[in-house]
């Protein structure tokens, strides 16, 4: 076994606990708008705030005859012109948190609203259009445009999107190139993305794992969140 991917097993297997109890990722295969919407809610929030929005947005697409789980960005965005403007999707579908504490910082539901016309803009209006963009070199020019959106500069949520998506990203989001470099005592700098995510998969084949499955877990470890099913429960309890 190559020494980069033994060290990197070893590391895994101290870090991220039993690969049974790892929090899996949620999934919405055929919706582009769920993935965004909730990735950008997802940061700074609980789980049951996300799930609420994600339920309120699927309902009432269900009341206009659509179906939330078939919608991308378009979809998306057509949700917003009718309701009549972004506090008022804010007030019926998201919430008023804002994507910052900054003062006057936009509300999120602005930065779902901008995320969707970037995508819509750049031609991606499915998950299947996004798969074919993110076999090629296209994805970095759509991975920049997404961390303009407001509050999205870490590009953290971009990478939860892909996750989202069920897409295996041919670049390591930067929070997970910077804990495997540090495992393997690099410097950030020169460890390529691209690398890290060749070598995440390698692990996880090794190890009879999904390998998003697994970049999901250095994900949350690295955005400090539970990484593992009991850890949530004993917090519930101590909470």
């Amino acid at each position: 076994m190559d020494v980069r991917i033994e060290a990197l097993v070893d590391a895994f297997e101290r870090d991220l606990g039993d690969e049974a109890l790892w929090i899996k990722p949620r999934a919405y295969p055929e919706s582009l708008a769920l993935c965004i919407i909730d990735s950008i809610y997802s940061t700074g929030a609980q789980y049951g705030q996300v799930a609420n929005i994600v339920d309120r947005y699927r309902s009432y697409r269900t009341g206009q005859g659509g179906n939330a789980d078939l919608d991308g960005p378009a979809e998306l965005l057509a949700t917003f012109d009718e309701l009549g403007s972004t506090q008022a999707w804010a007030e019926q579908i998201g919430n008023r948190r804002p994507t910052s504490t900054t003062p006057g910082a936009p509300l999120k539901a602005e930065a779902v609203r901008d995320g969707a016309s970037r995508l819509v803009g750049l031609g991606i209006r499915s998950v299947e259009e996004l798969r074919l963009t993110a076999e090629s070199d296209a994805i970095d020019v759509v991975n920049k445009s997404w961390r303009e959106v407001p509050g999205q500069r870490s590009g953290v949520t971009w990478a939860y999107v892909l996750m989202l998506a069920g897409i295996p990203g041919a670049k390591a989001n930067r929070l997970v190139v910077e804990y495997v470099a540090d495992v393997l005592e690099l410097p950030v700098g020169e460890v390529d993305a691209r690398s890290v995510s060749g070598w995440i998969r390698d692990v996880a084949k090794t190890k009879g794992w999904n390998s998003i499955h697994t970049e999901h877990a250095i994900w949350r470890l690295q955005t400090r969140r539970p990484v593992s099913e009991s850890v949530v429960e004993v917090a519930d309890v101590a909470g």
